[in-house]
């Protein structure tokens, strides 16, 4: 019971082939059973590689509708999928905030993808997803706010439809919506083509239980009209026109029943015509069969070769490593990066808790994979905040064909479509060419900068950006991107936008953008002189009315230059201690003298908390007022810095409201453009 956007039309062959529901609904009920999820997958895939816009036009439709429930519920949304297959909906709705996603489905083949690997949000797996014959035997005494289904409908016979409708009813709780992505409008149910064993176009007007309304949404998308049902008052039915999604209870728009069955009259014209010319070509029927099983057979050798090169993982690794690679050297001179030197307990974790709680969503990048190194703190933040899924690798010791395996495996369970190298390194090399070797052209190979022009003083940094535009000329990388704007005028390889890391994405209630002030700062750079920690720190410290400096590097007072504000070293932090601690103070100071993006920047922003910087050279971001507000021209100017930390604390006590709409809409910006810079980078 899955999704085909695809549609071919063809009459029975006998006028009352509608009405023979048995074997064609046993035929259809084997197909879904037998059909591998991993095979239909892939299936679709391909329609979409093939430009197919039902797809990502659903996701939208689905995403705006649940936002739009929860933010009217304003509580988490119990959302059903009705046949959920192999978790295409899953994938991007169990990852919305106050969003708990289920799953229903009668074939546990298709399920397998999903319950082998879920998306992030879809825990526990057992309580969230269900699987049986009957629907209703599966969920339990569950309802929910939301029930809705893809396609799913139409690969059951007329017959069935009311015993379907009336079941879906049941599970929606009293105050919820039943929404239907299917067939577009028709007058009378009709038997549309023998694709996947049998599918019908539905009148779902006529359809409508006693006691509900129905809003029917035609034009919403490009091959399937929508069908939002809610229960009224009465015991009668009610029709409306749906404008919008965001707009699922709207009853301005009452039509009748005869206006909507006039309004189906060009989709029964457009089925009337192409049964004609199916029945004059004579071959219809054999013709979809031999089609769709040519798709299938192509999909599964596919899938056969990419096992074929998984098996031979390990002489590939042998025969990389025998190359004579020539490689970055360890710069001598540079301090490691934050916790660059830890060992990590397994060389390659997915979707890892700490890659995923603070993750932006959107479902357009729900088949990205972001690689990453476990040790490289910053990097892997800027990854772990980015919407899609994550493996972390180490950098610190050799990845096995094991850990290639479960690499490779991973991106075939996510149906990933692109994956983003953040950061390079000896065994993200090894990585890309084991991932080219098993998808071949089929899975997009991107890699991110994270460093600058400034940084080339070390060997390392220089012969690393070289060896990353060498991969991108070879072809074995398919775009390569950089976090410091305008790099590409150092190459045309390179992505010509600059790729803007997001903030992370929290709660509510743990920003504090009109919070009173707490009369302390937060000075989180190692103590270096290119970090610029002590200009930060003496300035912060001598400012009237600060009272606290918290700092994470070792600080040394001197009587000499007495400060106003206590510095307190609260050593180095987790992610979680980290966030705590910024809601604790009114600025983050991040002055230094060579930076990209720096992270604590943008988690003092999603935290309500501005953060000082040097200047940054965003693109369009630089005009706006809060980019102005915090940077500082002069990064080795006490005065500047002084200046600028003067203008924050004194907007946030002055103007609080303006101090909060201000961080608010940039965050708002940023996220939008950093998002469209990744859709456009990885075009996944």
């Amino acid at each position: 019971m899955r999704d085909d956007t695809h549609l071919h039309i063809a009459l029975s062959p006998e006028p009352s082939a509608p009405r023979q529901s048995q074997p064609e609904e046993a035929a259809s009920s084997q197909y879904w059973k037998a059909t591998s999820g991993y095979t239909y997958r892939e299936m679709i895939r391909t329609r979409q590689d093939a430009g197919n816009p039902g797809y990502g036009q659903q996701e939208a439709l689905l995403t705006k509708l649940m936002q739009t429930e929860q933010r009217a519920l304003e509580r988490p949304l119990d959302v059903l999928e009705f046949g959920c297959g192999f978790g295409r909906h899953a994938a991007y709705l169990a990852s919305l905030e106050g969003v708990r996603y289920h799953g229903y489905d009668f074939s546990e083949a298709m399920m397998e993808p999903l319950r082998q690997a879920p998306p992030v949000g879809l825990e526990p797996v057992d309580e969230r997803l269900f699987c049986g014959p009957d629907a209703l035997a599966a969920v339990g005494d569950r309802t929910f706010d939301v029930v809705f289904t893809v396609s799913v409908l139409i690969h059951n016979p007329p017959e069935r439809l009311p015993g379907l409708m009336e079941s879906l009813g049941k599970l929606v709780r009293p105050g919820g919506l039943l929404c239907l992505v299917e067939n577009q409008l028709v007058p009378f149910g009709v038997w549309e083509n023998a694709w996947h064993q049998g599918c019908w176009l539905h009148p779902y007007a006529e359809l409508t239980p006693a006691g509900w309304d129905m809003h029917h949404g035609g034009g919403l998308l490009a091959t399937h009209d929508v069908y939002v049902f809610k229960r009224n008052a009465s015991q009668g039915r009610r029709f409306f026109q749906l404008q919008s999604v965001e707009q699922p209870r709207d009853e301005r728009r009452e039509v009748t029943l005869e206006s909507l069955n006039v309004q189906s009259l060009p989709r029964l014209r457009a089925w009337t015509e192409h049964a004609g010319e199916v029945l004059q070509a004579g071959n219809g029927l054999t013709g979809m069969q031999v089609s769709e099983l040519t798709e299938r057979l192509t999909v599964e050798l596919k899938r056969s070769e990419r096992r074929q090169r998984l098996l031979s993982l390990s002489d590939e690794l042998v025969r990389l490593r025998a190359e004579p690679v020539v490689t970055a050297r360890a710069p001598v001179d540079t301090p490691a990066p934050r916790y660059g030197h830890d060992t990590v307990a397994e060389a390659v974790v997915v979707d890892a808790p700490l890659d995923t709680t603070w993750a932006h969503v959107d479902p357009r990048l729900s088949r990205v994979v972001h690689l990453f190194h476990q040790e490289w703190y910053g990097i892997r933040a800027a990854s772990g905040y980015a919407p899609g899924h994550k493996i972390g690798i180490t950098a610190n010791r050799a990845l096995t064909a094991a850990d290639h395996q479960r690499i490779a495996e991973t991106c075939e369970r996510l149906g990933a479509r692109s994956i983003i190298f953040q950061g390079f390194s000896p065994n993200a090399l090894e990585v890309m060419h084991m991932l080219r070797r098993v998808f071949g052209s089929t899975l997009k190979l991107c890699c991110v900068w994270h460093g600058s022009t400034a940084q080339f003083h070390f060997d390392f940094e220089l012969e690393t950006f070289s060896r990353l535009l060498a991969l991108r000329e070879q072809g074995l990388l398919d775009a390569v991107a950089c976090v410091k704007p305008e790099m590409h005028l150092m190459s045309p390889l390179l992505f010509q936008k600059v790729l803007l890391n997001l903030p992370p994405r929290v709660a509510p209630a743990d920003q504090r953008h009109r919070a009173p002030p707490t009369r302390a700062a937060f000075v989180p750079t190692p103590n270096n002189w290119w970090k610029n920690f002590y200009s930060n720190v003496f300035v912060a410290a001598s400012l009237p009315g600060m009272e606290r400096v918290f700092v994470t590097s070792p600080f040394s007072a001197r009587p000499e230059l007495p400060l106003k504000a206590s510095v307190i070293n609260v050593g180095p932090l987790n992610r979680s201690e980290l966030f705590n601690l910024i809601r604790e103070t009114d600025v983050v100071l991040n002055v230094t003298l060579a930076e990209c993006q720096p992270m604590t920047a943008l988690e003092g922003l999603t935290h309500g908390v501005a953060c000082l910087t040097g200047p940054l050279t965003l693109g369009a971001l630089d005009e706006h007022p809060f980019q102005r507000l915090v940077q500082v021209a002069g990064t080795g100017s006490l005065g500047q810095i002084r200046s600028a930390l003067e203008r924050v604390v004194g907007l946030r006590e002055r103007s609080p409201e303006e101090y909060a709409q201000m961080l608010e809409d940039y965050t708002q910006t940023l996220c939008a453009q950093a998002i469209n810079h990744y859709l456009e980078f990885a075009q996944p």
